[in-house]
C-alpha cells in the first residue's frame, strides 16, 4: 500500500494486549514519505511493571529504520506511557528520525494540521499521574476479562468504556478540549491519540482525528497520494498474502 502519510498511535508495545502481529504486518506492507509515530509507542508504564519483550518489536523497530533508510521522514511524538523519550525531544537520529512532543504537518492539498498525543489536555495525567497508572491497570485487567467473552463476540472493555457514565463523559470533555484548544490557537486541524477512540470528524468547526489504537481497534490514518485524510481500520483491508 502506497501512502503519503501514515499516523499510528498507542501502539504500546509491552502490553500484554498489544496487536504486534499486525503492527508489523501494516509496517511490512506500506510505503510512505511520512510516518508519525503519535504517542504511547513503547509502553514504559507496562515494561516497568513486567518486563516483557516480544521478538516481533525487535522487528518492528527494524522495519521503521528500514523505511528511515528509504527515505521515509519518522517523526516520534512521545506520549505520557513512553515519557521516558522526554530526554531525547528535539533530538535527530540519523536524518530521517526526528524526536518530538508535537509538531505541524501540511497535507498534499495544504491542510495544516497540529499533531500531539493528547495526553497534554488530560489534568488527570499532568497533575496525578499515579491515578492514570492505576486506570491503566484497571484497563488491563478488562482487555484480560475480554478472553473470557471472546467466543461470544463480546468485549468487556468496550462495554465497561460505553456503559461507564465517567467514562462517556471524560472522552466528551476531552474532545470539546482539543477543539476549544485549537480555536484560541488559530489551528483547523487536529491529529492525536491517547484515548483510544478512532475519529475523523469535525467538533465545534475544527478538524478532528484520531488514530485509536492498536491495543483493541487496530485503527491508523492516512494522508493518499492525493492529500486526502482518511481512517483506516486493520480488519477492513484485503492484504495481498503473495
Amino acid at each position: 500500500m502506497k501512502v503519503r502519510t501514515l499516523f499510528i498511535s498507542d501502539t504500546h508495545l509491552g502490553s500484554d494486549h498489544c496487536s504486534h502481529e499486525k503492527i508489523l504486518k501494516l509496517l511490512s506492507n506500506i510505503e510512505c514519505d511520512y510516518l508519525y509515530i503519535v504517542g504511547d509507542f513503547i509502553d514504559g508504564w507496562a515494561l516497568n511493571r513486567k518486563f516483557k519483550w516480544n521478538n516481533n518489536y525487535n522487528v518492528i523497530l527494524q522495519k521503521i529504520l528500514r523505511l528511515s533508510r528509504k527515505g521515509t521522514m519518522v517523526i516520534y511524538l512521545w506520549g505520557n506511557h513512553d515519557d521516558f523519550v522526554e530526554p531525547y525531544t528535539n533530538f535527530y537520529f540519523g536524518d530521517n528520525i526526528h524526536i518530538l512532543r508535537n509538531t505541524n504537518h501540511v497535507t498534499k492539498l495544504g491542510e495544516k494540521i497540529l499533531i500531539l498525543h493528547g495526553d497534554q489536555f488530560d489534568g488527570i495525567v499532568s497533575k496525578s499521574k499515579w491515578i492514570q497508572k492505576i486506570g491503566a491497570i484497571i484497563y488491563d485487567f478488562s482487555l484480560s476479562i475480554n478472553g473470557i467473552f471472546r467466543i461470544f463476540k463480546f468485549s468487556f472493555s468496550n462495554f465497561l468504556k460505553s456503559k461507564a457514565k465517567e467514562a462517556v463523559k471524560y472522552v466528551s470533555n476531552f474532545e470539546n478540549i482539543v477543539s476549544d484548544y485549537c480555536i484560541k490557537n488559530n489551528y483547523s486541524s487536529i491529529l492525536c491519540g491517547h484515548i483510544h477512540k478512532a475519529e475523523n470528524r469535525v467538533i465545534n468547526g475544527i478538524k478532528y482525528y484520531n488514530c485509536g489504537d492498536w491495543v483493541e481497534s487496530n485503527t491508523f490514518i492516512i494522508e493518499d497520494e492525493d492529500g486526502n485524510i482518511r481512517l483506516m481500520n486493520y480488519e477492513d483491508i484485503i492484504w495481498n498474502t503473495d
